[in-house]
């Protein structure tokens, strides 16, 4: 295949990874990429020579985990879909996210 149909075609199959430390308004930008691309309907991740194009639709599998230990935080969010499974009923187990107030010593 060559890069023209690449272009045409984006790699729909693979893995993607990426690892890095950015400041807080950096991944405010990424998170907001992907609320575009989950209300768009396709996302795509490209890093080098890599690349992976999503399509998230129908109901999607959503994770969090937030935790704290001796001054190390940590937050996981994890999205997971099926692009062959019909829509079921979404459970009813509601979770609320919103912005903190004071407390960080910000």
């Amino acid at each position: 295949m060559n890069k023209t149909d690449k272009e045409v075609q984006p790699d729909r199959e693979g893995k993607f990874t990426y690892e890095s430390v950015q400041d807080a308004g950096s991944l405010a930008e990424y998170l907001q990429a992907l609320t575009d691309g989950f209300a768009k309907g396709s996302m795509h991740f490209s890093r080098k020579d890599l690349d992976l194009t999503l399509c998230p639709k129908g109901l999607i599998g959503f994770a969090v985990e937030a935790k704290g230990k001796d001054g190390r935080m940590k937050l996981a969010l994890k999205f997971a879909w099926r692009e062959d499974v019909k829509a079921k009923d979404a459970e009813d187990d509601t979770l609320i996210i919103s912005p903190g107030s004071t407390g960080c010593g910000v």
